[in-house]
């Protein structure tokens, strides 16, 4: 695509806030994104396809791989990357993957670290150090220790918004660095993914926390329900 339709795309892409604390709302529907992003080429097209791929938590067709496999596939993925800036961000995303899942493997109970299975270079740091909270990483990834008491405490949701807001920040410095290019238009779409999966979780959290207090409420009325009955009874 050329440099010149940048200038006729990104400024139709309405801007998501500084930061992720300040959103209130998508501004565009996928629907709405999707058309504008059409003016894409096919080439691009594809490398979007790739870049949202990579980063989603979710990746239909993938719950049947092993973990062999599934890093497998986020090389291959990833190795088609062309945008240099992107693919590191894209492979910072795995590692940080690597690491939770590692943590989680642990406090499910597996005691050793030699069949673990994980993305990049450090993978044999994590399987030497298994038996540590950081892996030996902390001085790298300063948030492991505080990762794994939140685990720990089945805090996993709220881990998982605080590294979106780290990712949310470097996308948006993506965005800032790389003006009118692929790389803006990649990092504008994967922070409205990241917009997304944010307000829906915290409409499943209000809608959570409401449920609890009908449940709380109920009880409460059926106790003063059955009380009323035993003093109009004596």
């Amino acid at each position: 695509m050329s440099s010149s339709s940048y200038y006729t795309l990104i400024p139709a892409l309405p801007a998501l806030p500084a930061r992720m604390d300040q959103l209130k709302e998508l501004p565009i529907s996928i629907l709405q994104l999707e058309k504008r992003l059409g003016m894409l080429d096919a080439a691009d097209q594809r490398q979007l396809a790739l870049a949202l791929r990579l980063f989603q938590r979710e990746r239909d067709g993938d719950e049947e791989l092993s973990d062999r496999d599934e890093v497998q596939h986020w090389q291959q993925e990833l190795a088609q990357i062309q945008d240099h800036t992107l693919k590191q961000l894209l492979e910072q995303h795995l590692i940080w993957r690597t690491l939770i899942a590692a943590q989680r493997y642990r406090l499910a109970g597996q005691s050793e670290g030699n069949g673990f299975q994980g993305f990049g270079d450090l993978v044999w740091l994590i399987r030497r150090h298994w038996q540590e909270s950081d892996f030996s990483l902390a001085g790298r990834f300063p948030w492991l220790v505080e990762a794994q008491s939140m685990l720990k405490k089945g805090q996993s949701s709220e881990l998982e918004q605080q590294l979106l807001v780290w990712f949310w920040q470097q996308l948006r410095e993506l965005e800032q660095c790389n003006p009118f290019s692929f790389t803006a238009v990649a990092a504008y779409r994967l922070r409205w993914s990241i917009a997304e999966y944010r307000l829906r979780w915290q409409g499943e959290q209000a809608q959570e926390q409401f449920s609890r207090l009908v449940t709380s409420a109920l009880a409460g009325f059926k106790q003063d329900e059955t009380l009323h009955s035993v003093t109009e009874a004596g």
